[in-house]
């Protein structure tokens, strides 16, 4: 009886395994059919290089030849993919995921798109535009090492707003982000306007992989890289601008360093800004830091002064203030032990 039992086990068991393995044996067939289909009929695979890919982008604007959206892909347009024998940038086009399903479903034709690519809308209007998707709840902004939450405006240059979240219109609509980020040539790369981001066909390379928008000056030179974390969290991973003569360069892991026009230095390797009306005010002869009660938290803040020559990027080695961490009020005493309140001392520089 015993026998039996095992017999019958044993019997399951390799049912079961056979079962297991043909099923296996399946799905791995789907997925190397799959991965043929990567392939075309002239041995063409279906993996575009980056140097194609940036001519593409650059010709049609960084954006859908037809509607200007910047969350796009590539597509073979003439001939297509299945009888194409090289990826010739000439013969590819950018297309936003609802354009490429119109096309798909005949309801816009491939000849439209055709007319579009000698004239792209991106060229005409000098823009292409994608959004930004933003809940109800108070975003998380993140410049660099910086990180504001529930602050008006991120950055002020000469009473100017560069950087602003705004309120809902009404109840059930998502907060408003605006700003205006330039290089540091001082020339327009990107602007958000109600969340909605919009940028100039004038830029060298305009790259959007997923939630990630990665501005290039130059070969190698990148402006501006910039990721949404849907549906609470902008990050600004890299900026290298000037606007008003302010010169602001960040990275994500790396110091947030600020320098004004008269020569006047920030740089912080953590800073948290929250409640503030503003969280850099910067005029013509002061910065301050948390303006308009709130709350300020700095780890390592160092203050410096450079002589007007040759002032960025050079070695923070002149006069210097150091602030440990440590979450500080307008009216509390400095922590840097002047006996001031700090808004008027460190809060202003």
């Amino acid at each position: 009886m015993a026998f039996l039992l095992l017999s019958l086990v044993a019997t399951i068991l390799f049912s079961t395994n056979a079962l297991l393995f043909i099923l296996i044996s399946f799905h791995f067939k789907k997925i190397l059919r799959t991965v043929k289909l990567r392939v075309n009929k002239y041995g063409l695979k279906d993996t575009i290089s980056s140097l194609v890919k940036r001519e593409v982008r650059q010709r049609c604007g960084f954006g859908c030849v037809n509607c200007g959206n910047a969350v796009y892909q590539y597509e073979h347009l003439d001939p297509t993919f299945a009888e194409a024998k090289e990826h010739n940038p000439e013969h590819i086009v950018l297309l936003c995921g609802g354009c490429h399903d119109r096309v798909t479903r005949i309801i816009l034709s491939k000849d439209t798109i055709k007319m579009r690519s000698l004239n792209p809308i991106c060229n005409q209007k000098g823009f292409s535009f994608g959004p930004f998707d933003l809940g109800l709840v108070e975003p998380t902004i993140k410049l660099g090492t910086l990180i504001c939450k529930n602050v008006d405006s991120l950055i002020n240059i000469d009473g100017e707003s560069i950087f602003s979240v705004k309120r809902p219109e009404c109840t059930g609509s998502p907060f408003r982000i605006n700003a205006y980020l330039t290089n540091f040539d001082g020339k327009e790369i990107l602007k958000i306007v109600n969340n909605e981001w919009v940028t100039s066909t004038l830029n060298w390379d305009v790259e959007v992989i997923g939630a990630k928008i990665t501005i290039r000056k130059n070969s190698g030179n990148i402006s501006l890289v910039l990721r949404s974390e849907a549906p609470h969290t902008l990050i600004i991973e890299r900026l290298e601008m000037m606007h008003h003569g302010v010169k602001i360069s960040c990275r994500e892991n790396e110091d947030l360093k600020v320098v004004t026009r008269s020569g006047q230095v920030l740089s912080s390797s953590s800073m948290s800004i929250s409640g503030c009306k503003v969280g850099l005010d910067i005029l013509e002869h002061s910065l301050s830091v948390g303006v308009g009660g709130g709350c300020v938290e700095i780890s390592n803040m160092e203050i410096s002064y450079q002589s007007a020559i040759n002032r960025y990027p050079v070695p923070f080695n002149e006069v210097k203030k150091t602030i440990k961490k440590e979450k500080i009020g307008r009216n509390q005493q400095c922590p840097c032990g002047s006996g001031k309140k700090y808004k008027r001392c460190c809060g202003i520089i």
